[in-house]
């Protein structure tokens, strides 16, 4: 039981971004700016997908540059963000979305990211209703 709800929770392989060409690929996509985060966000293409994803799934890129802080700033700011993007992942349509962090994002807690991301949802869910 314990093992299933930990899998509900986790932010996998299937669900990132990872090769530098995605990143790339959103850079003049659609997108917002508020607080301590940037978004940029593009629908996902059915052909994108790897072997063992589901379609269906968003997927999070995350870019935490040397404006944020020092290494041990860079990465607590990834680590809170993850722990956001965990709790809200499910929320996400079918999507791939970079998420930047900008020089705030150091002093911004786990609960400050996790309302960000509702917003982003929010702000997804009006422009996919709109045509």
């Amino acid at each position: 039981m314990a093992r299933a709800a930990r899998r509900t929770w986790s932010f996998p392989k299937s669900a990132r971004l990872l090769r530098r060409s995605e990143f790339l690929r959103l850079r003049w996509a659609e997108g917002m700016a508020d607080g301590p985060l940037a978004a940029s966000w593009a629908p996902r293409a059915p052909a994108a997908t790897r072997p063992g994803m589901a379609p269906a799934t968003a997927r999070v890129g995350l870019v935490v540059s040397s404006k944020v802080g020092g290494a041990v700033q860079r990465n607590r700011v990834k680590r809170r963000l993850r722990e956001a993007i965990r709790h809200e992942l499910h929320r996400l349509p079918a999507l791939d979305v970079v998420l930047v962090a900008r020089s705030s994002a150091a002093a911004a807690t786990t609960d400050e990211f996790r309302a960000w991301m509702r917003r982003l949802v929010a702000r997804v869910a009006r422009q996919e209703m709109t045509p």
